[in-house]
């Protein structure tokens, strides 16, 4: 069972690390996130049929893909937490996912809380965690109403 799960379709992180309650909203993929004006695109911010959507090369990009991922500190980047997909992951040629704050760029698929101190308080609790040598942090990403690795729309 995953510590935190993330549902595309409604935006929210929720979930236990260590016994400490999270619940945010957040956004995945269509710039979500962005601090500049009119940058969101509606159709590709959290909508799981554009999970497959994305990659080298391309301008768009939709959310993450549904599945488990492992979340570790980001080793240069302050107050990043990489998520690394799960061996059984359709990723569709995508990488680089992280949960990390908002920006003028927006997610390209990373989960972005609406609060920054969300992230804060995440990279907290994954630090004492790491120092405790607690097992692994998981997250489950689905969209509401499908399974966990069963995407709605493939190419």
């Amino acid at each position: 069972m995953a510590d935190l799960t993330y549902n595309i379709e409604s935006g929210i992180l929720k979930g236990k690390i260590a016994g400490h309650h999270i619940c945010a909203s957040a956004g995945s993929g269509g710039r979500s996130g962005s601090k500049v004006k009119g940058a969101v695109n509606r159709l590709l911010a959290n909508n799981s049929l554009a999970t497959h959507i994305g990659g080298p090369g391309s301008r768009m990009f939709g959310p993450l893909p549904q599945g488990t991922y492992f979340l570790q500190l980001h080793e240069s980047k302050a107050n990043w937490i990489r998520l690394i997909p799960s061996a059984g992951n359709e990723m569709f040629g995508r990488t680089g996912f992280a949960i990390h704050g908002r920006g003028n760029i927006g997610s390209h698929g990373c989960i972005v809380p609406e609060d920054f101190h969300v992230v804060l308080y995440l990279c907290k609790l994954l630090k004492e965690n790491k120092e405790a040598k607690h097992g692994d942090v998981t997250l489950k990403v689905y969209a509401e109403g499908t399974e966990i690795g069963t995407q709605l729309y493939t190419v």
